[in-house]
């Protein structure tokens, strides 16, 4: 059997996740609480009493902590992937599975990737939907017409069937409208605070192209293949490479899982 692990980006998160991981598992405690950020990861992650986890600035680090946890108690019960991919910010996740990162490194990072981004999309009104059923010309097309409402684009290639478009709101709105008159089946509105992997990032390029300037890297823990935009040997190239993948379209498919190898049996979202 070759195990394959698909880790989420941002919009996947919910308050409470871990919780129950965090009292149960020593392993997972120590991953989750490797890191130092400017806020309280336990009360944004398992309460949001606040209401800021969809904020990017503290979606990123909450997500990569919590799946750095799940990947210790994983490593701890002997479980090592064949495969390890992520989608955008589950990327991060994915090299910190393979020990390219450290829980810390990868938590600390993606709080500064999260605080750029916030930055970016301060004072904009935007937002991300996700659409079913409209294959990628006609939803081009949508987005073309929707334009003069403003920025509008596909920011994500989720899957045959699943494509998610961004940027301003009052366009991405016009936009999801001429999707459904198009076909579509469903127009889903996102759980995100900016129009990530659109144009309106490129702010963010420049900070996070700065932090991401590590001088090593260290050795993967096992030799998984790593389905991402670089391999672990060249992690000196992939992390400046964070500031356009800010702002061009994130693709990701489940074939991208099995076209290299069929003999995987069982794919885990996480």
């Amino acid at each position: 059997m070759k195990l394959a692990v698909l880790y989420a980006g941002q919009g996947a998160q919910h308050p409470g996740m871990g919780k129950e991981f965090y009292k149960a598992s020593p392993a997972f405690r120590a991953a989750f609480d490797s890191a130092a950020l400017d806020f309280d990861l336990h009360r944004v992650c398992f309460e949001d009493p606040d209401g800021v986890l969809n904020q990017t600035e503290y979606t990123q680090p909450c997500m990569v902590a919590f799946a750095c946890g799940v990947t210790a108690v994983l490593a701890e019960k002997g479980v090592k992937p064949a495969y390890l991919a992520g989608l955008s910010l589950g990327e991060y996740s994915a090299l910190q599975a393979a020990g390219v990162f450290t829980a810390k490194q990868a938590i600390e990072l993606t709080a500064f990737r999260g605080r750029a981004m916030a930055e970016a999309a301060k004072g904009l009104d935007c937002g991300m939907t996700a659409v079913l059923g409209l294959d990628r010309e006609k939803l081009s097309a949508c987005c073309e017409q929707a334009a003069e409402a403003g920025c509008v684009q596909i920011c994500n290639y989720n899957c045959l069937g699943q494509l998610v478009i961004g940027g301003e709101k009052a366009a991405v709105e016009q936009a999801a409208a001429l999707a459904k008159e198009a076909g579509a089946r469903r127009c889903i509105p996102l759980k995100v605070s900016g129009p990530f992997h659109t144009k309106l990032m490129a702010p963010a390029g420049t900070p996070s192209a700065i932090c991401g300037n590590p001088t090593s890297a260290l050795t993967p823990a096992w030799n998984p293949t790593l389905l991402l935009n670089a391999s672990p040997e060249k992690l000196l190239e992939f992390i400046p490479r964070v500031a356009p993948h800010l702002r061009f379209s994130c693709a990701f498919t489940l074939a991208k899982l099995t076209a290299n190898n069929a003999n995987i049996t069982k794919i885990f979202f996480m």
